[in-house]
């Protein structure tokens, strides 16, 4: 959709990288998102390593991820179908209000004494009900602005800045541990949130306040059982799930490796963690700025390269050598998750690009199936061997459903 506050774009390369910067709009959405990914990303590397310490268990700092993205699969579809019919702002602003709350509350609990381990899993359960809701919005919300070149081009931006969080929010935990300790690190994530609900309030209301699609109410398994017959859809969704229990798991485990392989402290701990977001956020700019017609090949591709860099991950002992692997992952991430909304936005019809969405989140809560999986291995062999089962058993998957599909090589 036009929008009036759009400015002409410039034809260079470095114009058509950042061109939907362009829009007002998606200017502040997008400075919506740097604080809302950025605070998503420190709590989650705070709460992991609260956790290990402890507890000093694998097991429950994996279930720390699983709490994380179980709201995927409880909620996805639901979540889904909200976003096809109540205006996508208003989910947005309650979500992050939402995790707003949440974050503030575990900070004063953590400036007041310390906390069980187990309020961890509560906190980060809650926001992933809020992150359920606003993956469904967010990327369904771009599709109404935008299409073609132009929606991948947003989607792109969107995208350098949930995996830029990869990089910044790790480290950033990392150092205001060292620094500030847990309750300080956790004050900082609580303002970041509330101040992306600054931005979202102050959103121009671009789309009719009103219920956006007409169509007669569909129960979320009618809604996945239409999206099932679109082949290109499902090959997406199958990739998200085998990429969810046997590649994403990998990220539980990188504080017990840092500190239990290549014997580091936290700030070594955030600087390894933040190399798959360097990674990833190369890669989003690069595929922002580029003419890529093969998104099904990028997409299935991405997917392949960052359970194989993990793989390999899994054997080294070498600080930066791991680094330069979670390097790779990042920039096989990228592909993938620019790619993901972009196949499926554009493959589902206009008044079902919410509960597609949602059908993508449900595909994402099967995570907490592999961080299970992944946690009892790391308990009784150890992480590094459970990994490369895992991420193993992950690569011939991949190449078997790509194989099997032939919208994954275009």
């Amino acid at each position: 959709m036009a929008s009036s506050e759009e400015i002409r774009l410039p034809t260079s390369r470095g114009a058509q990288t950042f061109q939907a910067l362009n829009d007002s709009s998606f200017r502040r959405l997008w400075a919506a998102s740097w604080c809302y990914y950025v605070a998503r990303m420190m709590e989650m590397a705070t709460l992991l390593w609260l956790v290990l310490d402890l507890t000093d268990s694998p097991g429950k700092v994996a279930l720390v991820g699983a709490f994380r993205t179980a709201p995927m699969f409880l909620l996805g579809l639901a979540a889904g179908t909200l976003a096809d019919r109540i205006p996508k702002r208003r989910l947005l602003l309650s979500a992050q209000t939402l995790t707003a709350s949440v974050a503030a509350a575990l900070a004063i609990l953590l400036l007041t004494g310390g906390v069980p381990f187990w309020y961890a899993y509560i906190a980060i359960f809650i926001s992933g009900i809020a992150w359920t809701t606003d993956f469904s919005s967010r990327r369904s919300l771009l599709s109404e602005w935008y299409s073609g070149r132009r929606l991948v081009n947003a989607v792109s931006l969107d995208s350098a800045v949930l995996t830029g969080s990869n990089m910044m929010g790790p480290l950033l935990a990392g150092l205001l541990i060292f620094w500030l300790g847990f309750a300080g690190a956790y004050v900082v994530v609580a303002a970041l949130y509330a101040l992306g609900v600054l931005f979202i309030y102050f959103l121009p209301k671009r789309t009719p306040q009103a219920v956006q699609n007409a169509e007669a109410p569909i129960s979320q398994f009618q809604a996945l059982k239409q999206l099932r017959a679109n082949r290109t859809i499902w090959a997406a969704l199958i990739v998200t799930v085998a990429l969810n229990l046997f590649g994403f798991p990998f990220q539980q485990m990188v504080p017990v490796i840092a500190r239990d392989v290549l014997g580091t402290g936290s700030v070594l701990y955030g600087l390894l963690a933040s190399g798959y977001g360097v990674g990833a956020i190369m890669g989003s700019l690069l595929i922002a700025g580029g003419r890529f017609r093969s998104h099904g090949t990028l997409y299935s591709l991405g997917a392949t390269l960052l359970v194989t860099a993990v793989f390999a991950f899994s054997f080294s002992e070498i600080y930066w050598l791991s680094l330069l692997l979670l390097f790779a992952a990042g920039f096989g991430m990228s592909a993938f998750s620019i790619l993901q909304p972009v196949i499926v936005l554009e493959a589902a019809p206009p008044g079902m690009r919410g509960r597609a969405m949602g059908a993508i989140a449900l595909a994402i809560g099967f995570n907490p199936l592999g961080l299970i999986v992944l946690g009892q291995l790391a308990e009784s062999l150890d992480p590094q061997k459970s990994l490369a089962i895992l991420t193993g058993t992950g690569i011939l998957v991949l190449l078997a459903v790509r194989h099997r599909y032939p919208s994954l090589r275009d």
